[in-house]
């Protein structure tokens, strides 16, 4: 029941003990239409969106609104208990949970 939380509650201690000491996120209240990402990473200058999901699935429909509002992101990162992949075409990198401490590093975001 509480699986989504705990997995954003990992990853918001990680990138505080590896990237710093403020988390940033992204909301939009729009009229009947409100959208989240949980957090925002910034590497060299470029931010980057993440999305935390306990589970191998889930809509991703807030990470694509605000990639499509702010096209100068380079890429959307999801953290998921899956493995890594790429999805060019969305414009996504699925990372798993557990390698949270290396975002930002040269391992993902510096391509």
């Amino acid at each position: 029941m509480y699986r989504g939380k705990l997995a954003e509650q990992f990853v918001a201690q990680e990138l505080l003990a590896w990237h710093g000491s403020e988390l940033f996120y992204w909301a939009r209240d729009a009229r009947g239409s409100s959208a989240e990402v949980d957090f925002l990473v910034v590497k060299k200058g470029e931010i980057y969106p993440v999305e935390v999901k306990s589970g191998t699935g889930g809509s991703l429909r807030s990470l694509h609104l605000m990639l499509k509002k702010y096209p100068h992101c380079p890429k959307g990162l999801v953290l998921y208990s899956g493995t890594y992949r790429k999805l060019p075409e969305q414009n996504l990198e699925f990372i798993p949970l557990y390698v949270v401490a290396t975002i930002g590093d040269n391992l993902f975001i510096n391509e």
